[in-house]
Formats: structure tokens, sequence, C-alpha cells
């Protein structure tokens, strides 16, 4: 039996959703920096030492990663499943830096939902938060996405 899907009717607006927690875990995001992102305040902790942030600090790709890895618990989980059909738009701003043995997770509030130019999709907007402990903002989120209505899922079937 496969897991519960939720659909574009299913979301409601204010609603919330936490994410699990994810460690920002200092060897991994090292080598995330020297693959993708080597500035000097990613990878070198001397360097990163003498930057304006004065020690090393997690790439934004990485915190994207994190952010992604925490929405599991939301999106796809054994339990159940969203009708995600893509992403339409981001808009994406870093807060603060991530440092190494950092705890991060996500917060998920709907803000908005209208029906699509079709209907069997409807565009929702989420705004989502990476919070490291206890309560900073690292990073923001609004994501604007397509959802599945029940309306495909009868068609599908």
């Amino acid at each position: 039996m496969s897991p519960p899907t939720f659909y574009f009717e299913d979301l409601q607006i204010g609603s919330v959703h936490h994410g699990g927690h994810c460690i920002c875990e200092k060897e991994e995001m090292l080598e995330f920096g020297r693959r993708n992102d080597p500035w000097p305040f990613h990878v070198d902790e001397g360097a990163a030492a003498r930057s304006p942030f004065g020690g090393v600090v997690a790439s934004g790709g990485y915190i994207i990663t994190l952010w992604y890895r925490s929405l599991i618990d939301v999106y796809n989980t054994p339990g159940a499943t969203w009708a995600f059909l893509g992403g339409l738009q981001w808009n994406l701003r870093f807060r603060a830096p991530l440092r190494p043995a950092d705890t991060v997770r996500a917060r998920l509030t709907v803000k908005d939902k209208r029906p699509w130019i079709t209907p069997d999709r409807g565009v929702v907007v989420l705004f989502s938060e990476v919070l490291k402990q206890p309560f900073e903002v690292v990073c923001t989120v609004e994501a604007t996405i397509l959802l599945a209505t029940r309306r495909a899922a009868a068609w599908a079937q």
C-alpha cells in the first residue's frame, strides 16, 4: 500500500510544518565547499579566521542542501508524500552564517494558494525559514510551487 498523498486542496493557508533536525557536519561542509564553492572562508580555517566571519562558515549551497534534507520530513515521508509537480520561482535570502556543529531545522509556512490555469494543478506559495539553535534565522526561501489537485489523481485512475 502506498503512503497517502497530500494534494493542493489539502494544504491550508497559514499552516506550519516543521522539518527534521540536521547537523552541519564539519567535514561534509568543508568537502561541499571544496567541490562547489571554494571561497577561503568556506574551506580554509586559517583564512576564514581572518575573514569578517571570524571562522569557517557554510556555503549557501550547503545551507540549501541542509534545508532540503530537513524538508524530507515534510514533503516525502513513508507516512505521506506531497503531489509535487515542480517549482516555479524562489526568492532566497541568507541572513546569518552557519558554522560547523550548528543544528538546523526548516520551518515551512503555507502563505498563499490559488488554482492554476488548468484544473489539474494549483499554485502554492511557501515561506521557509532555516533556523539554527535556538531560533536564529540563517536563511529564508519563498518558493512558488505547483501541486497536483485531487481532480488530477481522479483522471489518473
